[in-house]
């Protein structure tokens, strides 16, 4: 396999990979956009993002590449290591100059651009690296990657190369930088404080901390020694957390606002109603509900499927969006090379979910069950459409439980504690996106699914760049999926951008959940 080296980036607006069903959307402000000037003398603006809920905290450890758990703020604060290229589905480099794999992909060697610092004026360097991996990997600081780098050995080989030992083969070991690995702090600050460090983080990204009132508004002031010469273009970012969607379409049709990424598929159509340019890419993956396969009612998967073969995506999608047209029928959208027609989830068919049912009340099991989700109105009334769709089916209750931001990311993002629950995935490039979510040891499992069948197709996937072996291993996993039910999706992933009246942008790039690229932001 050829290293990952730094390539030229072509800006384009992109899409989302997956945080929240139509929680996530964000717009930004700007009030004028200046020079390249190293120093920042040139640079001007400020830049106004408007998120649904606030972070726990920007720190490494509790830290995912989503715009639910901070991710625009993180990238930011830190940086990208590596990122994920949605119009590729490969990993380019950042802060890193490149990630070079050997003995038959179990050793990767990852090597960084030289004279990066963070903002507290220590090097990043692999020494810095190597503490924030051992750092994930200490199972007393319950970091969120700390599956996705146990097992892993870490030596530092100069002061720009760092060896990396992974228990098993991984031919896209670079994919797993760029999704769970892609943020860096500084070492001496974390050492410093670290039950602190989340609320004043320390990075070596374009930007950096300057106020932070909670729930209010998150200010950021340029980093005038990033790495990169003349950038970023602007002075300052505020990210205000907002879940309003018609307040953010208001601030864009009014000016107050100049661009809105969004995952609510109404809010799209409302503003081409209203005269504003809209970029909507479609990804693979879903807007889903989860089951914890591990434990009653939901670990028997009948109960999984009668569930599903309730729900008519079609008609939710119609009432709720506004377009059955959003439905999705697989894991993968039709356009992926991994699709497989054949792979269709089972749905709205109540006369056989009826039968399910009364089979499992027969031997002692009736579905009853609790829904967590998300507080925000788009996910209420996703929950209470499903609800509804209970009406008239016996032997089958299910109770709402409505979490705040923060809770919700604590107790089913993080805790996994829930017995159905509403989330969504969204890739282009499955690995690693997949792997994490569904296979048996994937750091982000929060099925609990346990299908060898599965495990297998993912890890032939995982050590193989045959574009032909890993499309059948994936088909082979949405084929399961299907059957077995750790989830069904009901409405598509997208990637959405909608821009203000009278707006020009420049060097947007969104990849992942909804991530920007700060340092390349500048309006025309």
């Amino acid at each position: 396999m050829r290293p990952v080296t730094s390539t030229p980036f072509k800006a384009r607006l992109l899409r989302r990979s997956g945080v929240f069903a139509g929680l996530v959307g964000l717009t930004l402000g700007a009030t004028a956009c200046g020079g390249d000037d190293a120093s920042g003398g040139g640079a001007s603006g400020s830049m106004t993002v408007l998120i649904t809920q606030e972070a726990r905290g920007i720190d490494p450890i509790t830290t995912t590449v989503s715009s639910l758990t901070g991710g625009n703020q993180a990238a930011a604060v830190f940086d990208m290591l590596f990122w994920i290229n949605p119009k590729t589905g490969k990993a380019e480099p950042q802060i890193a100059d490149s990630a070079t794999p050997s003995e038959g992909n179990a050793v990767w060697t990852v090597k960084l651009k030289p004279n990066v610092k963070f903002t507290d004026g220590t090097t990043l360097d692999a020494e810095a690296l190597k503490f924030n991996y051992e750092r994930h990997a200490d199972p007393a600081n319950k970091s969120v990657q700390f599956t996705a780098v146990k097992g892993m050995k870490f030596d530092v080989v100069d002061a720009q190369n760092l060896k990396v030992t992974l228990p098993a083969p991984n031919a896209h070991f670079d994919l797993v930088l760029a999704h769970n690995l892609a943020f860096i702090g500084s070492p001496t600050a974390i050492r410093a404080d670290p039950k602190l460090f989340s609320q004043k983080p320390v990075g070596a990204g374009p930007f950096k901390l300057k106020t932070w009132v909670r729930d209010s508004q998150l200010t950021l002031e340029r980093n005038n020694s990033y790495w990169s010469p003349g950038k970023p273009a602007l002075k300052e970012l505020v990210f205000k957390p907002v879940q309003d969607q018609k307040q953010r379409l208001a601030s864009l049709s009014s000016g107050q606002a100049q661009l809105m990424t969004t995952a609510h598929f109404p809010s799209t159509e409302q503003a081409k109603k209203d005269g504003m340019t809209v970029t909507l890419d479609e990804k693979s993956g879903g807007f889903m509900t989860m089951f914890d396969t591990s434990r009653p009612p939901f670990d028997d998967p009948r109960a999984r499927r009668a569930f599903a073969l309730i729900m008519n995506p079609d008609d939710r999608n119609n009432k709720i969006q506004g377009s059955p047209s959003q439905s999705t029928k697989g894991l993968f959208q039709p356009a992926s090379p991994f699709a497989d027609p054949k792979a269709v989830y089972a749905t709205n068919n109540r006369a056989e979910a009826q039968r399910l049912l009364d089979e499992l009340n027969a031997e002692g099991k009736p579905l009853n069950f609790t829904y967590t989700t998300n507080s925000s109105p788009s996910a209420r009334i996703t929950a209470e459409y499903w609800l509804g769709q209970l009406d008239g089916m016996k032997n089958i209750s299910m109770k709402t439980e409505f979490l705040e931001g923060a809770q919700y990311i604590t107790k089913v993002m993080i805790n996994n504690d829930f017995q159905a629950s509403e989330f969504v995935i969204t890739f282009d490039e499955p690995e690693p996106v997949l792997y994490n979510f569904v296979h048996s040891k994937g750091p982000e499992n929060r099925t609990k699914w346990n299908n060898p069948v599965v495990d297998k197709a993912l890890d032939d996937a995982r050590n193989s760049d045959d574009p032909a072996v890993r499309k059948t291993a994936y088909q082979t996993v949405a084929s399961e999926i299907v059957k077995d039910v750790p989830f069904f999706s009901y409405e598509k992933s997208f990637a959405a951008a909608v821009q203000g009246r009278n707006t020009k942008i420049e060097g947007l790039a969104l990849f992942e959940d909804g991530l920007i690229l700060f340092d390349r932001i500048a309006l025309k």
